[in-house]
């Protein structure tokens, strides 16, 4: 099909590259000076914040431009008046278009879940047997009854021709019961040469990729994070795909045998860009300063997932360390995950001075508190920064973890929940040796404590010496992450610029 070239927008790239903050305030990204004129377009799906991280703040933007391609961001209403602020002129963005639903969705929701757990029988993966358990804790007959109908359709859903068939009848419902018309009109007046997912497991994301689709536009899929590809069900069919390392790239293989080995491309992550960067790595006086520490101080990281007794947890923990002399004087910043609710971790670090509350980021005025977008480019040299300087990151089967090796930092995973026994407790052990967390369980770089003894023990070993098994972890994230080496952005603007010549 015939494509315009896009007008570029007016003022400046931006390469979210922070200042060191100064006097306890965060700094804001500076602004690159004006990149050469874009000869082309591509559209990016941003919806949330990772992305936003990833696309925005890792400087892609800056390295697309230079390559003559405006990238048109497809983002939250919230980013869309951030943008001019935040991110630079040049960074245009256009609001991300719902999908509305114009017919009955009944069934929908249950044929996904046969679909999903299908998938998971199919290639072996334990994701929903492990944490199904969890979610279902308190079900009621109905739900109960439901579920055992989907685990039995699995049996014939996870073999082909049922299978196919599943995904194709739910990809047609999809479309016949949600009306795409603004989405086409909105990416027909684009005319954009590649559209590039940041997340298509996110749904706000898949009717764009549908409507590329319908359009002839090529697609380009990075798949987010480690565990996506094992825990959200089906992947969208891409034209090609950006992946983390060669595990990945062997599981699209795996999971989806149709797809073409050459459209695969090991591009390492974004996320793992600003841990080697050294704009993003304050110096300890001032990651001491931001966090409301004193200059003496030590202190642990520890990154709750939102399960209901992790407040008992953290009290468990203080008193713990409190009764261990090595560890009495540390303090504990707790990091909780970036939708969790605020009052409860409040409530927790009021009942001891020693603990610290360290928000992912700032809440904006006039947003809901879990607004999924805003974030600063500050935001992620703060984790960065507060993960370096910590003596141990402590988490329960997080991703943190590899964010946390990456910088170099020991981690302790926490095996066992607030409050002893129960679908919560075996949840927090069982977590670790799902399809996509077994590996680092596995892999020497962390060390995995099933009761309290056993995690002041891992932790005052890692006290004592911060190099111990840090050879373990290096392997690790060399295995995990792919390559760290600050450029992994760069590497994915190299590929969307192939991409979107090949495709104009």
């Amino acid at each position: 099909m015939g494509r315009r070239r896009v007008t570029p927008g007016e003022g400046r790239a931006v390469a979210a590259v922070p200042t060191r903050p100064q006097d306890g305030e965060w700094a804001e990204p500076v602004r690159e000076p004006a990149a050469p004129t874009a000869v082309g377009a591509v559209a990016v799906l941003c919806p949330r914040a990772w992305g936003v991280r990833n696309v925005v703040h890792s400087g892609m933007l800056g390295q697309l431009r230079r390559q003559g391609l405006e990238a048109c961001l497809i983002t939250s209403l919230a980013d869309v008046a951030l943008a001019a602020d935040e991110w630079g002129s040049e960074a245009r963005c256009v609001e991300l278009l719902p999908a509305n639903v114009i017919a009955s969705q009944r069934g929908l929701a249950f044929w996904n879940g046969i679909i999903h757990a299908s998938f998971c029988r199919r290639h072996r993966v334990n994701f929903l047997r492990i944490y199904g358990r969890w979610w279902r804790r308190n079900d009621r007959p109905w739900p109960v009854a439901r579920h055992a109908a989907t685990a039995a359709l699995s049996l014939l859903g996870c073999h082909e021709p049922f299978y196919s068939w599943l995904i194709r009848r739910r990809d047609r419902r999809v479309r016949r019961t949600r009306d795409f018309d603004p989405i086409h009109r909105q990416l027909a007046e684009l005319q954009p040469s590649l559209l590039v997912s940041t997340n298509s497991q996110y749904f706000e994301e898949l009717p764009y990729v549908i409507a590329a689709r319908e359009l002839g536009i090529p697609t380009l899929g990075c798949i987010q994070s480690f565990d996506n590809l094992t825990t959200r069900g089906i992947l969208p069919v891409f034209d090609h795909y950006a992946v983390w390392n060669e595990r990945m790239r062997d599981q699209v293989l795996r999971f989806y045998p149709d797809r073409d080995p050459a459209s695969i491309h090991i591009t390492g992550s974004p996320q793992f860009d600003f841990h080697v960067r050294p704009a993003y790595r304050w110096s300890r006086e001032a990651t001491l300063r931001c966090l409301g520490l004193g200059p003496r101080d030590r202190y642990v990281l520890y990154a709750p997932s939102g399960l209901p007794s992790e407040p008992d947890l953290l009290d468990a923990m203080a008193r713990a360390f409190a009764a261990t002399p090595l560890l009495r004087d540390h303090r504990i910043v707790v990091r909780p995950h970036p939708v969790d609710d605020p009052g409860r971790w409040e409530r927790a670090i009021a009942r001891d001075g020693r603990l610290v509350l360290n928000w992912p980021w700032r809440v904006m005025p006039g947003l809901a508190w879990d607004a999924p977008g805003v974030v600063r480019a500050a935001d992620q040299a703060r984790l960065v920064s507060t993960l370096a300087h910590a003596d141990v990151c402590l988490n329960t089967a997080s991703t943190i973890s590899l964010d946390a090796a990456a910088a170099g930092t020991p981690v302790v995973c926490v095996g066992f929940a607030g409050r002893r026994g129960g679908r919560e407790d075996e949840l927090c052990l069982n977590a670790h040796f799902t399809t996509h967390y077994q590996p680092i369980t596995e892999s020497g770089g962390v060390r995995l404590a099933r009761d309290m003894e056993k995690l002041v023990n891992a932790v005052a070993t890692y006290v004592r010496d911060r190099s111990q098994d840090m050879g373990a972890r290096q392997r690790l994230v060399a295995a995990e992450c792919g390559p760290v080496d600050g450029r992994a952005a760069a590497r994915v603007a190299d590929l969307i610029a192939a991409l979107s010549a090949a495709g104009r």
